[in-house]
């Protein structure tokens, strides 16, 4: 990855949220629920995957983009209902059944002997989300869920974008204050489970976009840690 200089204005840093911003929208996405038909229009019809950041930094970043490339290359989920169909199913015989669950979404199943919801994991999961006022009871899911967890790292991201906009006396602190929890989430939370989640999405996905979606988290998130921590180093200023 480049360097990021020793000092930074806030607007400038506002490009690096932005892109942040977009990588966090499609895997929160794409990791909460079945795809939708609105969501995969966009997605395909603009080649939005040819525009996730900070791909030339990482050889499987490329990979899990390629995966998807090849799977629109060959099915169409927007406009033939049986590619739908399958995707749908993909997404849902891995995460949420009826039959068994082939890859546990859910923090709590990695991080603790006994892999049980609503326990301690799940707790201190959602005590964070009061923290930054985040709402996820649009889902009926534990908060230590795969895709609430990127969504409030959307979240976090948003106050940064916030933060830069308004350039506010407190907008320096406030936006280091965020990058600092953004990075303690990924590395108590999301950073101690994403690996094994990762492996075994690829292990039993059906088609290649779940694939490269797998491959896509697991080393971006890596890609993420590098960006928050030369952040962390830098001087901000307005």
């Amino acid at each position: 990855m480049q360097a990021i200089a020793q000092t930074m204005r806030l607007e400038d840093a506002l490009n690096v949220f932005h892109a942040r911003n977009f990588a966090y929208d499609v895997l929160r996405r794409f990791f909460i629920e079945e795809p939708s038909k609105e969501y995969l229009k966009q997605f395909s019809y603009q080649n939005m995957i040819d525009l996730f950041p900070f791909q030339e930094e990482s050889q499987e970043l490329q990979e899990g983009i390629q995966h998807i490339k090849n799977y629109f290359s060959s099915y169409d989920p927007v406009n033939n209902k049986d590619d739908y169909e399958n995707l749908h199913w993909d997404y849902t015989k891995m995460f949420i059944g009826p039959f068994e669950i082939k890859v546990f979404p859910w923090e709590s199943t990695y991080v603790t002997k006994e892999k049980f919801l609503y326990q301690e994991t799940t707790l201190t999961v959602r005590k964070e989300y009061e923290k930054f006022a985040f709402q996820c009871a649009d889902y009926m899911e534990a908060d230590d869920h795969i895709g609430l967890e990127l969504d409030f790292m959307f979240h976090l991201n948003q106050l940064c974008i916030e933060s830069c906009s308004q350039n506010n006396k407190n907008a320096l602190t406030e936006v280091s204050y965020l990058l600092h929890e953004q990075q303690k989430f990924i590395n108590q939370h999301l950073g101690r489970f994403v690996q094994a989640f990762s492996d075994g999405v690829t292990q039993h996905a059906d088609t290649e976009f779940y694939i490269g979606l797998a491959k896509i988290l697991n080393h971006y998130l890596l890609i993420d840690l590098k960006v928050l921590e030369e952040l962390l180093n830098i001087h901000l200023e307005k």
